[in-house]
C-alpha cells in the first residue's frame, strides 16, 4: 500500500443534485475499469474535495458510499486511507440476494422460470461436484440428509435441510460464478416451495436426495445429472398438479412474497 494514484483518474463535473452519490459513482466506475487495482489507495477527502470542488463533508460521504459497496476498506495509522479491495464472496452474495429479492417483488418472474433456471444451473453444479467434491463437501451434504430423517421434523425444518443439501452441492462444484448464480435460485426456493409443499412425498424426496448424494460420492457426473433429472422432474410434476388444483397455469413470484409493512404496522387480521 502506498501513495494514491491520481494520474489515472479525471473527475467529471458534477450536477447540482446528489454530489456525493455522483462522486461515489465515478470512483466506482474507475475501480471497475481498472484505473485503481486492489491495494491502491484512493485520493483523500481533501484531494477529492479539491478535485470535484465540493466540501470535505461531501467527499467524506462519497467515500462512505463507496465503502458500503464493498469495494474499499479504511486503514488507520501512518499508512492510513481508503484502499481498494476485492469484495468478499459472502458480501457479493448478500448484495446480489437483496437486489434479486427487490427484482422479484417488482417484476413478473414466474415460479416456472425459477424452476427452469434451477435445472439449467444445477445440472452443471452436480456434474462438477461429482468431479471435484472433497470429503468435507460430502460431510456437508450428508449432515442435512441425516437431519431430514429425524422423527417429528416439521415441514419448515425439513425444507431447511433440503435447501442446505442443495447449497452444499453448489459449493462443492468449486465454481464461484455458478454459486452466485444459484444464490438467486436458493433465495426464492422457500417461496416457490409454498406452491406445492403440501403435495410432496417426503420419503420419495429423501430417496432422490440420497441417490444424488451417492452419485456425487461415486464421482459419476453422468449419474449425478440423471439423478437430478429424476428429482427435479418429480418436482415439476407436483408443481403442475398443484397449479392445476388452483386453476392456473403459472404463479408470479411477487404474489408469493409477504407484504412489507412499516415497523409497528398491524398485519393481516390484527388491529
Amino acid at each position: 500500500m502506498g501513495e494514491a494514484n491520481t494520474s489515472v483518474f479525471t473527475p467529471v463535473a458534477l450536477t447540482r443534485r446528489d454530489a456525493s452519490g455522483q462522486i461515489a459513482k465515478q470512483l466506482r466506475g474507475a475501480i471497475l475499469a481498472g484505473q485503481w487495482e486492489p491495494g491502491d489507495r484512493l485520493p483523500t477527502e481533501l484531494e477529492l474535495a479539491a478535485a470535484f470542488d465540493v466540501s470535505r463533508g461531501t467527499a467524506r460521504e462519497a467515500l462512505k458510499l463507496l465503502y458500503a459497496s464493498g469495494l474499499t476498506t479504511s486503514v488507520r495509522g501512518s499508512a492510513g486511507g481508503t484502499y481498494v479491495v476485492v469484495p468478499a464472496a459472502e458480501d457479493v452474495a448478500s448484495r446480489l440476494s437483496e437486489a434479486i429479492m427487490l427484482w422479484f417483488r417488482a417484476g413478473d418472474v414466474s415460479v416456472g422460470e425459477v424452476d427452469e433456471a434451477r435445472m439449467a444451473l444445477e445440472l452443471q453444479c452436480v456434474a462438477l461436484a461429482a468431479e471435484r467434491r472433497t470429503e468435507e463437501d460430502l460431510a456437508a451434504m450428508a449432515a442435512p440428509l441425516a437431519r431430514a430423517q429425524e422423527p417429528g421434523l416439521d415441514m419448515a425444518a425439513w425444507l431447511a435441510t433440503d435447501l442446505e443439501f442443495h447449497t452444499a452441492i453448489t459449493r462443492s462444484s468449486g465454481n464461484r460464478i455458478l454459486e452466485l448464480a444459484m444464490t438467486s435460485v436458493h433465495l426464492v426456493r422457500p417461496l416457490t416451495n409454498t406452491v406445492f409443499v403440501g403435495l410432496l412425498d417426503r420419503d420419495l424426496v429423501q430417496a432422490q436426495h440420497t441417490a444424488l448424494y451417492e452419485a456425487i460420492r461415486a464421482r459419476s457426473p453422468e449419474d449425478a445429472r440423471a439423478r437430478l433429472h429424476d428429482h427435479v422432474g418429480y418436482l415439476d410434476e407436483v408443481r403442475a398438479r398443484a397449479l392445476a388444483e388452483r386453476g392456473v397455469s403459472e404463479v408470479p413470484i411477487a404474489s408469493l412474497l409477504p407484504e412489507e409493512r412499516p415497523e409497528g404496522a398491524p398485519g393481516p387480521g390484527r388491529v
